[in-house]
């Protein structure tokens, strides 16, 4: 019976293991750098759940909205919070000192990332990238050990994020909404296999109102900023437990 169970035993322990590092605590209490490779997102940010909002499909009263107020839109693009969104992802990185990211211009100038695989989905979906990255395929298996070979850098993090709005109260045409944000985090060693995957999801605690389906951009970037800070500080509280 106790060989038995020593047996079994024996049998689970890889996945014992392999559960430890998907929680993160193996992976991430090295101390060695991780190159932060690719950070994308959606495009447009749409209706969670729904089909892209077509601007020239707006109703003539949403239309003498969206004239009387430069700020009011039907559909934000995510290009420019992208950017935002890699710079919290630094800032609380960094101020974490739970993830000791690699000095980005290591990564960006190196020959490994200027030769990288580009992830031609991302490029035909129109997604959106921080100015100074590439939209990197995760697939490419010769980027992680052409970047340790010519950096001494062993792992690779890849972020991608949702964004999407939801309706908090009312109709979409009428009513109010949060940012909706869910953030994917891969760590890939330097052979290319995938050590660490998980997605967080977080909501806007505040809101803003939709009148006519038009909604103030400002206001629901605003909205992201916060959710983006929240679920990075999730992502960091779960390395912590």
């Amino acid at each position: 019976m106790k060989r038995a169970a020593k047996v079994l035993f024996s049998a689970l322990l890889p996945l014992i293991v392999a559960a430890c590092a998907s929680s993160g605590k193996a992976v991430f209490a090295q101390r060695e750098p991780i190159a932060l490779v690719s950070v994308t997102s959606n495009g447009d940010i749409n209706w969670h759940g729904e089909e892209s909002t077509n601007p020239n499909a707006a109703s003539p009263l949403s239309n003498r909205a969206l004239r009387t107020d430069e700020d009011l839109t039907l559909v934000t693009s995510a290009d420019g919070l992208i950017n935002t969104a890699e710079e919290i992802i630094w800032e609380k990185f960094s101020a974490s000192q739970q993830v000791n990211l690699a000095e980005k211009g290591t990564v960006l100038f190196s020959r490994a990332y200027q030769n990288a695989g580009i992830n031609k989905i991302q490029l035909y979906n129109k997604d959106a990238k921080p100015d100074a990255y590439a939209f990197i395929d995760r697939r490419d298996k010769g980027f992680p050990p052409a970047l340790a070979a010519e950096t001494g850098i062993q792992r690779s993090m890849f972020v991608e994020f949702g964004f999407t709005k939801v309706l908090a109260k009312g109709l979409k045409m009428t009513g109010s909404c949060r940012a909706n944000v869910e953030m994917k985090v891969f760590v890939l060693d330097a052979g290319g296999k995938t050590l660490y995957s998980k997605t967080f999801s977080v909501k806007s605690v505040d809101t803003i109102k939709v009148s006519l389906g038009v909604y103030s951009q400002t206001g629901l970037l605003e909205l992201f900023d916060s959710a983006i800070n929240d679920v990075c500080d999730e992502f960091l509280y779960q390395l912590g437990k």
